[in-house]
């Protein structure tokens, strides 16, 4: 009989991609799986036990955190969450239950991205977040999605990236006969939300496809960008979908947009869309953050935009489209240059590795 592993993900949905790397690569190693997180059952594989919860703000979240491993099953209990990460923290001076962290940011870093983080809020949200890194490295496997991201010194620190997983990507092909860009992510202004649809005014006939949930702050002024804008039809929102749906778009797909703010964490962060992009031969747009910039540059299948505000990076992205539009021959050179990099970003997974960890636990 296999090992069961909870993961316990009150703040993700079950079509989460890192979430769905994670569940995929531990079946495969021969484990069975529950999961606690929001979402919907269709999006998991059929062997997977879904414990549906709704989706809640913070105080849901911690309130989920301190209940669900009281109720778990598995011999060991894994999370991406820092509230829970706490919670079994705290619960592993009375309970030996092993326990898994991934931890796939830097939360302090984070939240100089977060509007509601201000004055005693932050203060708060600071202490909160120094206390998850605290716990984090105390967990019997400490998982971090790059070697920057903290805590450096975890008694036992194994670093994942978020490479690109060919098993959610489609085959690769040609660009369609009309342009298309694609966005896929977390959908928020520092993002590059309003960004892409600046750059989608001032780029007809382009057309923009989007592909993850929005930010809750950024609904009401969308929704009215929806209405009055004479780019509105051009754009479309897909919400939330599984990796292998969201990847889907890739296919005729012109270019990949990747045009993050310069924010303390994204100056360090390397955007996990940019080496997809490239995983389906499509060339990048980029802001000229630090690591996406080293890439494209070297790679040149693609195109860097300054990121000294929202304004010009729109613009210059913008002009970019256009003249790819305008000139096939300009645009194929640059295609065929992401197609070369596919066979290098499709071979650089390593999420095996999680599944060897916990095995490693297991047998001591």
């Amino acid at each position: 009989m296999s090992t069961l592993i909870s993961i316990i993900a009150p703040a993700r949905k079950a079509s989460n991609a890192r979430l769905q790397r994670v569940i995929s690569s531990l079946i495969a190693e021969g484990f069975s799986i529950e999961l606690f997180a929001s979402g919907d059952a269709k999006d998991l594989p059929a062997q997977v036990a879904f414990h549906q919860l709704s989706e809640e703000g913070r105080s849901g979240r911690l309130k989920a955190a301190l209940h669900l491993p009281k109720i778990a099953h598995g011999k060991v209990i894994f999370t991406p969450d820092p509230e829970v990460a706490v919670v079994l923290w705290l619960r592993s001076f009375f309970n030996k239950t092993t326990w898994v962290v991934d931890v796939r940011e830097d939360y302090r870093l984070l939240l100089k991205d977060r509007k509601w983080a201000k004055g005693i809020t932050y203060l708060a949200a600071v202490f909160f977040a120094e206390l998850a890194v605290f716990a984090s490295k105390r967990a019997d496997l400490t998982i971090v999605v790059d070697n920057w991201v903290r805590p450096a010194n975890a008694k036992n620190r194994l670093v994942i990236p978020n490479a690109p997983d060919p098993r959610f990507l489609p085959a690769v092909g040609a660009a369609s006969t009309a342009p298309r860009a694609l966005y896929v992510g977390d959908v928020r202004a520092s993002r590059g939300l309003w960004t892409m649809l600046r750059a989608m005014e001032m780029s007809d006939p382009w057309r923009l496809d989007v592909v993850g949930p929005v930010a809750k702050e950024d609904q009401a002024a969308l929704d009215t960008w929806q209405k009055s804008s004479p780019a509105a039809a051009r754009v479309k929102f897909h919400g939330t979908l599984t990796p292998e749906e969201s990847w889907r778009f890739a296919t005729g797909a012109w270019v990949g947009l990747a045009l993050l703010d310069s924010t303390p964490a994204f100056k360090r962060a390397w955007p996990t869309k940019i080496g997809e992009y490239l995983a389906c031969g499509i060339p990048v747009i980029s802001t000229d953050l630090p690591r996406p910039s080293e890439v494209i540059l070297q790679s040149r299948a693609g195109a860097l935009v300054e990121s000294a505000s929202r304004e010009i990076s729109a613009s210059q992205c913008a002009g970019i489209l256009n003249s790819w539009g305008e000139n096939p021959d300009e645009y194929r050179e640059v295609r065929d240059r992401a197609v070369k990099e596919v066979e290098i970003w499709r071979s650089g997974a390593s999420y095996d590795l999680i599944g060897e960890g916990i095995s490693q636990l297991l047998a001591r």
